[in-house]
């Protein structure tokens, strides 16, 4: 009677200790099986500068920005740039030659809308939003989910084009939200960046291979821009 007991108490509690780990370690190993180590590394260094707005939530600063501010912003991006040229084989896909120009690009738009308009940091805290979780959502969720194609490219799903448009849009409105001052309703933050979001879903998914990042950061940076003054005003 106790020898029989024995495996079935080992038997039952063997399943109950690797079902607590699997959901975690299956949906980490789903991910590097779809896309590969490299491109998950992709993926981290094109949605890592995004946490830029939730530092500012607990970094004590000035509207406009101030000099120091400013200067940080730009020193992470020349380093965030270096970093990702020198070490272009751990992110950079086969054959994949203006690396380089993909790089300073996502960059460029962020940084710009910064420096050219003083006192609302907001359109560029939505641009950085758009370019980090939008852009990148969408080569994440097209090759994860799959699915139907998109008439007018063949390479790029539905999938990956709807993923741009709800992280894109949800993480650019609550930038946007968050350091406008005065203060502005969310819904407000969500209709402009949502259209700043949709433009460049639309830009991201037409069939040009070409500066992709700064395509997509003008896009949605000019997109927001005009919906700002349409709406707000000036």
């Amino acid at each position: 009677m106790s020898h029989a007991s024995v495996p079935n108490l080992q038997s039952s509690s063997l399943p109950r200790s690797s079902s607590a780990q699997s959901p975690v370690l299956s949906g980490l190993e789903l991910i590097v099986d779809r896309l590969g180590i490299c491109e998950c590394r992709r993926r981290l260094l094109h949605m890592l500068p995004g946490l830029l707005p939730a530092i500012l939530l607990v970094v004590p600063h000035t509207d406009p920005w101030g000099p120091l501010l400013i200067g940080i912003v730009i020193t992470i991006s020349l380093g965030t740039i270096v970093f990702a040229i020198a070490r272009k084989p751990d992110f950079a896909r086969p054959n994949e030659s203006l690396w380089h120009i993909s790089v300073i690009g996502y960059s460029v738009p962020v940084v710009a809308m910064l420096i050219l308009f003083p006192g609302h940091a907001e359109l560029g805290l939505m641009t950085l939003g758009v370019l980090a979780f939008g852009d990148g959502s969408a080569a994440l969720g097209g090759q994860l989910f799959g699915g139907r194609r998109l008439p007018w490219n063949r390479r790029k799903t539905w999938s990956g084009l709807i993923c741009f448009l709800v992280a894109g849009t949800t993480v650019a409105a609550f930038n946007y939200w968050l350091d406008s001052h005065p203060a502005i309703p969310y819904t407000v933050a969500l209709l402009i960046a949502g259209t700043a979001s949709l433009a460049g879903a639309i830009v991201e998914s037409l069939p040009i291979r070409s500066h992709d990042n700064f395509r997509v950061g003008a896009t949605a940076a000019l997109t927001g821009l005009f919906m700002h003054m349409l709406i707000l005003g000036w």
